[in-house]
């Protein structure tokens, strides 16, 4: 798939090699680069002579520019899966730049299809985390991708919970569910 990167590149994560790197959820920043331009434009015609047009035409640029941010960090996150543990690093967060995910400590795996008849672009993926003896539950959310999926569940030792959940991970079965595999 598109997603996973190559693995020359990188130096040992951890202390073993790098299985896979998989790189972020491609992103429409259309939407961001809407809300910018309009408010942008307001400026430029001259409609901003009233404060509370103006104040509207910033609101529009700073939630165009937001939405273009997050939309960068989404696609900036990779997933490094390691024998060892799981990183995940975006250059663009300011806030907790890099994680490392021991598998030990990974301890759930949601795969939410939220639509009736979904293909595996809809899905969403739910990875939790909790270190020994701490109270916070780190969790990472992304697009579906099958081929991490399957990488979390094995390095974690992940079983499912309920019967419904897919043996095939390629293949999510028709209709609105959530599907988690936990120790």
């Amino acid at each position: 798939m598109a997603d996973v990167a190559t693995v020359d590149s990188l130096e040992n994560v951890q202390d073993g090699a790098p299985e896979a790197v998989y790189t972020g959820s491609p992103r429409n920043l259309a939407l961001g680069v809407a809300f910018a331009v309009a408010g942008g434009s307001s400026f430029m015609m001259g409609m901003t002579d009233v404060f509370f047009s103006e104040a509207t035409a910033w609101t529009f640029v700073i939630w165009g520019i937001l939405f273009i941010l997050v939309g960068l960090a989404d696609m900036a996150q990779t997933y490094i899966v390691s024998p060892n543990a799981l990183d995940i690093k975006n250059a663009i967060r300011f806030w907790d730049r890099d994680k490392t995910w021991a598998w030990e400590n990974v301890y759930r795996m949601d795969v939410l299809v939220s639509k009736p008849d979904a293909r595996l672009e809809d899905a969403k993926m739910q990875i939790y985390h909790q270190q020994p003896g701490d109270v916070a539950i780190g969790r990472e959310d992304r697009d579906y991708l099958p081929e991490l999926a399957q990488q979390v569940i094995d390095h974690a030792g992940l079983a499912p919970q309920g019967d419904a959940n897919p043996t095939d991970l390629s293949h999510l079965p028709r209709g609105k569910a959530t599907y988690t595999w936990s120790k």
